[in-house]
């Protein structure tokens, strides 16, 4: 196996390379964290509307009784 190649890089490339990467990790979480928040948000209207759908329907079942 050959040894790895060492490349050096100048502070200011050094720079930019650090901030694309991190600019990359914070797109990153910015996705994750949408990604859950919409979850919460779609099982939150799930359960509202299961809960509707059983109380008009257990409603109308005691007008009929």
């Amino acid at each position: 196996m050959a040894p790895l190649k060492v490349v050096q890089n100048t502070p200011e490339t050094a720079v930019l390379t650090a901030r694309i990467e991190d600019l990359r990790h914070f797109i990153t979480m910015i996705g994750r964290d949408n990604r859950f928040a919409a979850g919460l948000w779609v099982g939150f209207v799930k359960g509202m509307a299961i809960g509707l759908f059983l109380s008009f329907l257990s409603f109308g079942l005691k007008l009929l009784v």
